[in-house]
């Protein structure tokens, strides 16, 4: 009973620690969307990702999932409100007010993809199979993403150096050999093809919908 209570109780604060970051994390894009330096940002999912990851690798499934979830749905939320915020503060006397149809898409979204990726990522930092091939994932991810935006639109030093670090932490999580970073880095290649449909997918879906 003690077990099962301390477990509620270290999933609970992890849950709150990830909603922290999340709303640091959205926040930061919201303020960056409207900025010259860090705009390239508030377009890509790197932070995101970077997230997730930091909130599940090598953490239990369920508690991943559970932090996974509530970061990326705080994270949502603070970047949409906070970029409407911005832009009262950009642009005073100017209407503004929240898509409420773009942010319910983009928590379902969240809703979604934060169960998937927490409980992949819960197994970075594992020494088996499933550790490496979430750790290349998440680094696959990464990859794709930055590689999305810069084939798509231009190269951007800002969004560079986020995956060139995101990439780097997720190595230091997950690779626990030698061996096993050899193995990440091959595996990484096709990952990075499948994830660039992924990082692509949510703003296809966007333009659907909208």
């Amino acid at each position: 009973m003690t077990e099962q209570l301390q477990d509620r109780d270290g999933t609970a604060l992890l849950g709150v620690r990830a909603a922290l970051g999340g709303l640091l994390t959205g926040g930061f894009a919201a303020w960056a969307y409207y900025g010259d330096t860090y705009r390239e940002l508030s377009h890509t999912f790197g932070l995101w990702i970077l997230l997730v990851v930091l909130v599940s690798a090598r953490r239990p499934w369920r508690p991943a999932v559970v932090a996974s979830t509530t970061g990326l749905a705080a994270a949502v939320t603070a970047f949409y409100v906070g970029k409407d915020v911005m832009y009262a503060v950009e642009y005073p006397g100017m209407p503004y007010s929240v898509n409420l149809a773009v942010l319910t898409q983009w928590l379902v979204l969240a809703c979604i993809a934060g169960p998937l990726l927490g409980w992949v990522f819960s197994h970075i930092g594992r020494a088996d199979l499933p550790g490496t091939l979430a750790t290349a994932a998440a680094a696959g991810l990464l990859v794709a993403d930055a590689a999305r935006r810069t084939i798509t639109y231009s190269p951007d030093p800002a969004v560079l150096l986020l995956a060139a670090v995101g990439i780097v932490v997720v190595l230091v999580l997950g690779a626990r050999s030698r061996r096993q970073l050899l193995a990440v880095l091959a595996c990484a290649v096709p990952c990075a093809l499948v994830g660039t449909a992924l990082v692509s997918a949510p703003d296809l879906l966007e333009q659907l919908l909208l």
